[in-house]
């Protein structure tokens, strides 16, 4: 039987991957113009969370290009 996806402590799933906080995530800027959310905040306003890494700096931006 395949486990489900589901942690009955975070039912929403707004939390952020363990050792990840917002300003890990590439939505970090929009979040904190509408929620007021910092940089080193640990859930989501959004349900369920779309965090999403933030990409290394390696000169490229978010579309991949330089």
């Amino acid at each position: 039987m395949t486990t489900l996806n589901y942690d009955t402590t975070d039912p929403d799933k707004m939390r952020l991957p363990a050792g990840k906080t917002c300003g890990d995530c590439v939505h970090i800027r929009r979040c904190k113009a509408i929620f007021g959310h910092t940089e080193t905040d640990t859930y989501c306003d959004w349900s369920p969370s779309r965090f999403q890494p933030a990409h290394e700096q390696g000169g490229s931006n978010a579309n991949g290009n330089r």
